[in-house]
């Protein structure tokens, strides 16, 4: 029997376990899922849970569900240390020897080095960090809410959101339409025709950059018409308690700065003896080997896989597109099969714009984009399907249906 090891429970570790279902018999492989925590985050939708859209237990799915199925093994533990000479994965909750590791940590939040970022910045990249913001945002509209001073109250209500990717568009949006639609109308006192604002700030001459150019004019339009402030072309240096400080000198002043401005490999993999790529991923090849080794596989965002000369993005799409292929290439290892190469399929992008609006891009069959209300129905469809479990999808239905037709969570539980 081998010993495969899976390190990471993101998109990557728990579409690859789903998709090993069936295909091995019991007595062909020993698999170990290591993960610090117990659940897969569904992490596009964790902006919601910041808003109040959705409730946190919305997005989280256990992981020892699909691997209890197969009678295999979960472990929740930080992982230590990859070593390659004795096959071992050192964790905190012991050793673990593998035959095959499969190295699908996730990626972390990139602050680019800036001073500030770590102490003022609330950014969202696990399910703790969309807590925190509902907090955030929830507290400073009850310190608004009792400030008798119009100066004061529009200070405390300044909100800078760093990066126009998905998530800092998604965000922004997604706020506004808090403010709108839910906080307008339990707090009496506070003029929200001009007091909250929202700066969404990005060095990018346009939102979403990463995206087809189509999307992003309907976004900037989309942005403008929710009042959101938007400065592209713009660079910070410092994040202070007040404010972002920018390269010109300027402040945008901000009592609550959100990071989103992107995010960068694991540090897990610093220490690995393997090619790498510029910004710290496994460089594999079509199979997803890393360093051309049989005994350690990688993908999603940990891996640098070549397509068109660039690799793919770090998204979870790319993750969720590649686990098919990956599983079935550590079952031909664990048989002693040949491996077939990956060719990798571009299914287009999708960015929600707030209460009834998105835009969609499809790249095949057709290459076409939509927006408003009906792109808005296909990105709900879309990740409504994405979400794994049925209890899951569920509860999305419901919540979003909630959402919809009454007022968000307003409620700071802790």
């Amino acid at each position: 029997m081998k010993r495969v090891v899976v390190v990471g429970g993101g998109f990557a570790g728990l579409h690859l376990v789903r998709h090993l279902e069936g295909h091995l018999r019991e007595d062909e492989m020993d698999l170990t899922l290591v993960d610090r925590n117990n659940f897969h985050l569904f992490t596009p939708l964790l902006y919601q849970v910041a808003t109040g859209e959705l409730p946190p237990h919305a997005v989280a799915y256990p992981l020892r569900v699909p691997l209890a199925r197969k009678g295999w093994r979960f472990v929740r533990a930080e992982v230590q240390e990859i070593d390659l000479a004795a096959r071992a994965v050192r964790t905190s909750e012991g050793e673990f020897p593998y035959d095959h590791v499969v190295l699908v940590p996730g990626s972390i939040t990139n602050d680019f080095g800036i001073p500030g970022v770590q102490e003022h910045a609330l950014v969202v990249k696990w399910l703790t960090d969309g807590r925190a913001l509902r907090h955030r945002i929830l507290s400073v509209f009850e310190e608004a809410g009792a400030e008798a001073d119009a100066e004061k109250r529009r200070a405390l209500l300044s909100f800078a959101v760093v990066g126009a990717g998905p998530v800092g568009v998604e965000l922004s949006a997604s706020m506004r339409d808090l403010m709108d639609h839910t906080l307008r109308g339990i707090y009496p006192s506070i003029d929200f025709a001009c007091e909250p604002h929202i700066t969404l700030v990005d060095g990018a001459d346009r939102v979403v950059p990463a995206m087809d150019p189509r999307l992003s004019r309907i976004a900037m339009r989309r942005l403008e018409r929710l009042g959101v402030g938007v400065r592209l072309k713009t660079l910070a240096s410092e994040v202070r308690a007040d404010g972002l400080i920018l390269k010109t000198g300027e402040t945008i002043p901000a009592r609550t700065v959100i990071w989103a401005g992107g995010v960068k490999s694991n540090p897990l993999l610093g220490a690995l003896a393997l090619p790498k790529a510029k910004d710290g991923r496994l460089v594999v090849d079509r199979f997803f080997r890393a360093g051309g080794r049989d005994d350690v596989l990688s993908f999603g965002d940990a891996a640098a896989f070549d397509f068109g000369g660039a690799p793919l993005p770090m998204l979870a799409q790319v993750a969720v597109l590649e686990a098919p292929a990956a599983a079935k290439n550590l079952v031909h290892l664990v048989r002693g099969e040949p491996l077939e190469e990956y060719h990798y399929h571009r299914k287009g992008d999708l960015v929600a714009l707030g209460r009834t609006s998105a835009a969609a891009e499809f790249a095949r069959p057709v290459k076409f984009v939509l927006s408003g209300f009906l792109a808005w129905g296909v990105w709900r469809v879309n990740y409504l399907m994405q979400l794994v479990g049925t209890r899951n999808r569920g509860t999305l239905l419901v919540e979003w249906l909630l959402s919809y037709f009454s007022r968000r969570i307003v409620v700071d539980i802790p």
